[in-house]
């Protein structure tokens, strides 16, 4: 009895970090620069949810990003590489948001993120930052 408890817990260890593993090399792999500016409040109606509130760690994608809605409900991670305008007053570096709009046509930033989630990653007063992003698969 003892080996074979000893056994499993060794296979769900080794199949964790198999897991974690390849996640991390994929979302490593799937990493691109660009571009972030906010919009603020009220963030309905979205082109995905319509009238549903989806929080606020949210984002509008660019044309390339959207691929003609199947963006929607895909998260992303943004990390603030720098300030266009300034390099100071940066807060942390990294935020998740979800895909639920379209950014309009004429959009400055490669994803257009919430008030509150370009606030945890930049000061607001930037306006555009760049960064590094990447789609959790």
């Amino acid at each position: 009895m003892a080996v074979k408890f000893h056994y499993s817990i060794i296979m769900a260890l080794i199949v964790t970090s198999c897991q974690i593993s390849s996640r991390y090399f994929l979302q490593a792999q799937a990493q691109t620069d660009g571009t972030a500016t906010y919009y603020s409040p009220p963030y309905t109606p979205s082109a995905c949810y319509g009238d549903q509130d989806q929080g606020v760690m949210i984002a509008a994608a660019n044309d390339a990003i959207w691929n003609n809605g199947s963006a929607c409900g895909q998260f992303y991670e943004v990390i603030c590489i720098s300030g266009t305008n300034s390099d100071t007053g940066l807060g942390s570096s990294t935020v998740t948001v979800m895909i639920v709009d379209h950014c309009p046509s004429g959009c400055r930033g490669t994803i257009d993120l919430s008030q509150e989630a370009f606030a945890s990653i930049a000061d607001l007063s930037s306006w555009i930052i760049n960064i590094s992003y990447q789609k959790y698969v």
